[in-house]
């Protein structure tokens, strides 16, 4: 596997949507390439930031259609 590879397929590496195969090229590249190994460890921290951040309050119109919507859905 190749940088660029990795690259393309870091998403679907971080989500667990890769086969084990790949998987495992990706860990084998990652183990022999300083800058892609450095890259993941940042991209990790990341995201593990964004995931304890507290998800952005709704707009005060919007909760008021989303509860106009539940009292009274429109007909099927």
């Amino acid at each position: 596997m190749e940088c660029r590879e990795l690259f393309a397929r870091l998403s679907e590496y971080l989500d667990g949507e890769i086969t084990p195969e790949v998987c495992e090229a990706l860990r084998r590249h990652v183990e022999g390439c300083e800058r892609c190994d450095a890259f993941l460890d940042t991209l990790r921290f990341t995201v593990d930031v964004c995931r304890c951040l507290p998800p952005p309050p709704l707009p005060d119109d919007l909760r008021r259609r989303l509860h106009q919507l539940i009292e009274n859905p429109p007909p099927a």
